[in-house]
């Protein structure tokens, strides 16, 4: 598997109206359930921020999670499943060091 990060991407140009991936649904329901201050409507768009925040999208047959800042990706995590790339990205914004971390949750909710 190769994945290059360069100039050869294309920047996305307008958010989804509608998050397809279940996985992403999921992910956008929790993440309004925990009160997360993030924009669901971002998840799925590559490279999303300007000046700087957590992206997840499928890229390529695989899953990225990465902190993107101005077209530079930083922190890149690589999964072949949805689902795994999603908890990733959730406990990236609910687990801290200081808690047992305990209440992550686990997609999909059952």
């Amino acid at each position: 598997m190769k994945i290059e990060w360069d100039s050869k991407y294309e920047f996305a140009t307008s958010v989804p109206e509608l998050i397809e991936n279940w996985a992403l649904k999921e992910l956008a329901a929790e993440l309004a359930r925990l009160k997360v201050d993030i924009d669901v409507s971002l998840l799925g768009v590559p490279d999303a921020y300007d000046d700087g925040g957590w992206c997840i999208h499928e890229e390529n047959g695989v899953w990225l999670v990465y902190n993107a800042v101005r077209g530079r990706r930083s922190g890149p995590a690589i999964f072949i499943s949805s689902f795994d790339a999603a908890n990733f990205f959730l406990w990236k914004h609910i687990a801290h060091p200081q808690n047992e971390n305990v209440s992550v949750g686990m997609l999909p909710r059952r």
